[in-house]
């Protein structure tokens, strides 16, 4: 039986106001995408808010802009995924075998 992944990630695009942008450390998610993946998991994605996942502005930038999340910026089926998180109420954890959280600031 395939096993089933739940990536949680973050809705936060700012914290502090308007002028610190945060969102989406990507390679902590493609990573772990990737890894999943060769396990041969199914994955979702969620947020908190559902919908577009913001981006940590310092992630897209060398050094921390890696292979993998340049490659999940490159793939239009990646970045479907991307702007189109699933929300909490449309989701049932008890029908995934783990929860992975990537890192980011949480909605207060």
């Amino acid at each position: 039986m395939t096993k089933r992944v739940l990536n949680v990630v973050t809705s936060v695009g700012h914290y502090g106001g308007p002028s610190h942008p945060t969102g989406l450390w990507l390679s902590e998610l493609t990573h772990a995408w990737h890894v999943f993946e060769e396990h041969g998991c199914e994955q979702t994605l969620v947020s908190p808010a559902g919908g577009a996942e913001p981006f940590e502005p310092r992630a897209l930038r060398f050094p921390n802009y890696d292979k993998t999340a340049k490659a999940w910026r490159a793939d239009p089926d990646r970045m479907a995924l991307i702007e189109n998180t699933a929300a909490p109420d449309q989701i049932d954890p008890s029908q995934y075998d783990a929860i992975y959280f990537t890192g980011g600031q949480a909605a207060m």
